[in-house]
This record gives structure tokens, sequence and C-alpha cells, in this order.
């Protein structure tokens, strides 16, 4: 990532969408940061929905505010900065996590 090269040790970790593991990633990293590990949140939504209140905000027994997760604050929290929101769609991300050569699997 731009800006972390003179910085020695640093670690990114770009989260891309604001779904229910990212919002978990963020929270845990706000109680428990991780030293020389940046988090960076990519997002073209700034509200996540909370999939388990659907039913009742589709009903009407919850606001949409009461269902849906904001991502600013947590962002802000995290990384001193809102999301990023991309101009496009992400594209071309390898979905398999890459193994280092030295990493070995254990079986």
């Amino acid at each position: 990532m731009a800006g972390t090269a003179g910085r020695r040790g640093l670690k990114d970790a770009v989260l891309v969408g604001g779904g229910h593991a990212h919002v978990i990633v963020l929270r845990r990293f706000i109680e428990k940061p991780c030293p020389g590990l940046r988090l960076t949140l990519v997002s073209d939504e700034v509200e996540a929905p909370y999939s388990g209140m659907l039913p009742g905000l589709v009903a009407g027994h919850y606001a949409f505010d009461e269902a849906h997760i904001h991502l600013r604050p947590l962002a802000v929290r995290v990384e001193g900065r809102p999301p990023h929101r991309p101009q496009q769609r992400a594209r071309g991300i390898q979905r398999r996590p890459r193994v280092q050569p030295e990493v070995r699997r254990l079986r």
C-alpha cells in the first residue's frame, strides 16, 4: 500500500467489503490492536445490513439504523480515516490464499 514503504515492519491488511467478518475484525482490532499492522477497509457502502434483523426490517419491526452496522465509525476508530470508497469495483482479487514457499502447511 502506498505510504508504507518507509516504515519497516509495518504490514497492511486490506479488507474488501463491509460484511460481518470484516466488522468483527475491525471491532476486535479496536479492542486489541496488533502492533505493526494497519487495517484498511475498502467498501462501496457505508452501512452493512445485519442479516439477522432483515426480516424484522422488512416487516417494519426495525428502523433502517437498527438493522444496519455503520462502517464509518468503526473505520475511523481503527484507521483514523473513513472507509476508502473505490470508484470502481475491486477486480483481480485472488480468492485462494497464497502460501509463501518457506511456510509449510500442517496436515
